[in-house]
């Protein structure tokens, strides 16, 4: 798992973006930023067992309606926000990850070393990162825009100084760009040769 340890109840409560964070990453077992084939199954009979629904998982039907339910870019994969619309998560948390298709995971790695505090960066030093990574990107974001994509996450992360994993996780993507079926079956074969 990414580090974070995941206990929480019941999901009809509305989450901070803490709490999703710690469930995100529970799952994400590589730390990819999106879930496979594998880590999702594993979701969803976590889900499944916290509804005492009982289902046959073991039928590959049940996890395709999965994914053509919640992977709405149909890349294979089930992305961050493409989870925090599946759970009731704080507004600001979704209103944050709008953002994240706009700047490369890649990127994010480069220039990461430059504010970098521990693992950590400043509540001052985050719109110098936003937008170095617009200008990377070849994105057009205004000071304005800067202003308030750091704003969101800096009042997200209760004006602390933000981790390097969680920001990471929210504001860039490396999410492959392959057809769920492809995807599906190549997590097929890797868990039949296991």
């Amino acid at each position: 798992s990414c580090g974070i340890n995941a206990e929480y109840g019941s999901l009809g409560a509305q989450l901070s973006s803490q709490d999703f964070l710690e469930i995100w990453c529970h799952y994400d077992k590589d730390c990819s930023g999106y879930l496979d084939y594998t880590e999702a199954k594993d979701f969803m009979k976590d889900m499944l067992k916290v509804n005492s629904v009982k289902v046959d998982l073991n039928n590959v039907q049940y996890l395709d309606t999965f994914f053509k339910t919640f992977d709405t870019d149909d890349n294979g994969v089930i992305e961050i926000d493409e989870m925090a619309a599946i759970f009731p998560v704080e507004e600001r948390f979704t209103n944050a990850l709008k953002q994240r298709k706009k700047f490369s995971k890649t990127d994010f790695d480069k220039l990461w070393g430059q504010f970098d505090q521990q693992g950590h960066i400043s509540a001052k030093n985050l719109p110098r990162l936003i937008g170095e990574l617009a200008r990377n990107n070849k994105n057009s974001l205004s000071d304005k825009e800067i202003a308030e994509i750091s704003g969101r996450l800096i009042q997200m992360f209760n004006n602390k100084d933000i981790p390097r994993l969680e920001l990471s996780l929210i504001i860039s993507s490396t999410t492959p760009q392959h057809g769920s079926k492809a995807i599906r079956e190549r997590n097929e074969k890797r868990n039949s040769a296991s």
